[in-house]
Parts: C-alpha cells; sequence; structure tokens
C-alpha cells in the first residue's frame, strides 16, 4: 500500500461508496490535522479500531477498509489528470489557501482544490469585483485604470470567470503586463477544458491559476456555482462592486458581517444599505490597494503568530477562528526603549516564520527608502 501517493488515498476514501463527506471530514479534520498523521496509516487500522476510534458503525468501518481495493483506480486517474496538467492539492498541502483554513470552520473546507497553472498565486494577494454583467462605459473605464493599479501594486484578480463583468475583469488584468489571476470554477477542470481553450493561453503565461474544488469530471450545476462563490468571498482581500445587482448585493452584505473590506463605487439607493453597513466609497485605486496591502502584513504576522501556537496547540483549520481582544490596561505597561527596525532587520526576523510575501517585503523595503 506504501507505493501510492498520500493523495491516492485522500480519493479512494471521498470516493468510499455510501460514505458521506460529513463522516470523512471529521475522520480527516482529526487523523491528518490534529493527529498530524498520513491518511495511509489510517488504512492500517482494523474495523473495530476505526469503528472505536471515531465512533463508526460497523458498516462505515468495513466501507472504509474496503476502500485500499480502489487504490489502483485512484492512481490511475491521477496519472490520467496529470499528464492534463491537472494538480490536486490537499487540505495538509502547504500550497493550500491559508486564508480558507483561517476564514471558513472546517466543515466548509474543501479537501482537495484541483489546479491547472502557478499554484503559488493562491496565496498570493487578490481581489474580486462583483456587479452587473454589462457595465456602462464610464465604470469600464474605472475598472481598467484599477486593474492596471492593481498590477503595479502586484495585486491579483480572483474571479469565477462567468459571463459578464467576470471575464472582463479576467481580461483586463490579462491584458496587463505583469497582472495575475485566479479563476475558481464551479465545474471540473477536465470538463471546462472540453467547453473552452481559450483558457489554455492564459494559464500558459504563468500568470493564471485556474482551481476547482470539484473533481476534473464534474458536470456544472447552479448549486456548484454557489459553493464557488462562497470561497472567492472567503479567499479574497476585498470585494469590488462598480454596479450592483441583487447577487453582489448579498453577497457583500455576508462580507461585511464578515468583517471583509466592500467598495462601492457611487452612493445610490441600492448602495445605501451596504455603506450604512460600513461598505466603503470606491472613488480612488490607491485606497484599495491600501487596504489590501494592511491585510497582506496582519495575514503575514498572523502566520508568525500560528507558527509559535502551533508548537503547543492543534492546527488552526480544526477549530473556528476566535477573536482575541486587548485589554486597554495593556497599553498602560512600562517597556524599555527599543530603536525602530530598519526594513533589512524587519525582513530577517520575519524570515525566521517562513517564507515572506513578495508584496510585503517590497513594501518594506520601499518604506525604507523613503525614511
Amino acid at each position: 500500500m506504501s507505493n501510492y501517493p498520500e493523495v491516492a488515498y485522500w480519493l479512494a476514501l471521498i470516493n468510499a461508496g455510501h460514505l458521506k463527506l460529513n463522516i470523512i471530514k471529521p475522520i480527516i479534520q482529526r487523523w491528518c490535522i490534529a493527529d498530524r498523521r498520513p491518511l495511509m496509516e489510517l488504512f492500517d487500522l482494523s474495523a473495530l479500531e476505526l469503528s472505536t476510534t471515531f465512533g463508526l458503525s460497523d458498516t462505515d468501518a468495513e466501507q472504509i477498509k474496503a476502500t485500499v481495493d480502489t487504490l489502483d483506480t485512484q492512481q490511475a486517474l491521477l496519472q490520467q489528470w496529470q499528464q492534463q496538467s491537472i494538480k490536486p492539492i490537499i487540505l495538509t498541502d502547504s500550497r493550500y489557501p491559508r486564508r480558507l483554513i483561517r476564514t471558513l470552520p472546517p466543515a466548509q473546507q474543501p479537501l482537495i482544490f484541483w489546479t491547472q497553472g502557478a499554484t503559488h498565486l493562491l496565496n498570493q494577494p487578490g481581489v474580486t469585483l462583483l456587479g452587473q454583467k454589462d457595465p456602462d462605459p464610464s465604470t469600464l473605464s474605472f475598472i481598467e485604470a484599477l486593474m492596471t493599479a492593481l498590477e503595479a501594486a502586484e495585486v491579483g484578480l480572483i474571479s469565477g470567470y462567468g459571463r459578464g463583468l467576470d471575464r472582463v475583469t479576467f481580461d483586463m488584468m490579462m491584458g496587463t503586463e505583469d497582472g495575475y489571476t485566479v479563476a475558481i470554477l464551479p465545474i471540473g477542470l477536465q470538463t471546462m477544458a472540453k467547453t473552452t481553450s481559450k483558457l489554455e493561453k492564459a494559464v500558459q503565461t504563468g500568470r493564471t491559476l485556474l482551481v476547482s474544488p470539484f473533481s476534473p469530471e464534474t458536470a456544472y450545476q447552479e448549486r456548484l456555482a454557489e459553493a464557488r462563490n462562497l470561497l472567492i468571498d472567503h479567499l479574497t482581500l476585498a470585494l469590488l462592486i462598480p454596479e450592483s445587482d441583487d447577487t453582489s448585493q448579498d453577497r457583500a452584505t455576508a462580507a461585511l458581517d464578515r468583517g471583509l473590506p466592500v467598495f462601492v463605487k457611487a452612493d445610490t439607493t441600492d448602495n445605501r444599505e451596504l455603506l450604512d453597513r460600513g461598505a466603503l466609497l470606491l472613488t480612488d485605486p490607491g485606497e484599495v490597494i491600501d487596504w489590501v496591502q494592511q491585510a497582506v502584513l496582519d495575514a503575514a504576522m498572523q502566520d508568525d503568530e500560528d507558527k509559535e501556537e502551533d508548537l503547543t496547540a492543534a492546527p488552526l483549520s480544526v477549530t473556528a477562528p476566535t477573536e482575541h481582544p486587548v485589554s486597554h490596561d495593556d497599553y498602560a505597561l512600562r517597556g524599555e526603549d527599543v530603536p525602530p527596525l530598519d526594513s533589512e532587520e524587519a525582513i530577517e526576523i520575519l524570515s525566521l516564520g517562513g517564507e515572506i510575501p513578495e508584496i510585503l517585503r517590497k513594501r518594506l523595503r520601499k518604506s525604507q527608502d523613503k525614511s
């Protein structure tokens, strides 16, 4: 059994007969995330050990044991998809988007992402545009200027590649010299390739990543599009709404309730409720850049804190995100005066916690140059 890659065991368990995800996910969360054990070791347990460890029925435990017989099939599928440049990223993979682990409860985190293209883009900063499918000419001009500003700041576009605004903004970003895009699709990548070849060129540039949480041969369904939208809204660092519609209103409201920044272009009747809830007027692309860069800095600091906590606690993905209120009394504590760090010292210290996002590295050095 050890001749198979780890992802083959994930596929075997996920595709196991009648077992539902609400049974499989807690098993993987506990075994692979909390206990940090490869899934292949799970298959060494007897049916009795499986049922007592995870509280399974005898039937479910036997079903898991039987999935071993499907490993050859899963490995053959993996090789077939590999030939099409489709790469799986499982929940324990370091390339899995850290933002989703923070912002989504475990029950909503996809166990596998299927990808084509530059996988490192999954953890690069990006924003999402929502709204009317056919924006007016003045709005298109503003969006084009916004894409140029995002490209210059090395902030990408996270898109659903739907008809209308989604594809317009995708093409605009790809029309810049260095802009990058992440397209999260409501369809399997293998099926998508059969419907259009347009995205192949974008992937070949190295500036686009196609992502699907659904198995490569999955056909399009409306409910899958709704699930895809949830992932986009949790992966993005900001929602931008040039011209609102019903769908964007609902998604923006949910985002504001989570504390995600939402920008609207005009103080209209449709946007008044969003503005009252805390949305910001989108008058200058620079404001968006500032918000995103601050979010990148916050994420880098959070990564460092997570790694420290990781030494004594379970990974963040096992539990729901929690707030850590700071007492005002803390500001009264005395401490010795410490001279400020220059950018190189800051980069060196942050590097001890792992890789630093390139956008943060450049921002630190730019600040040092200005000073």
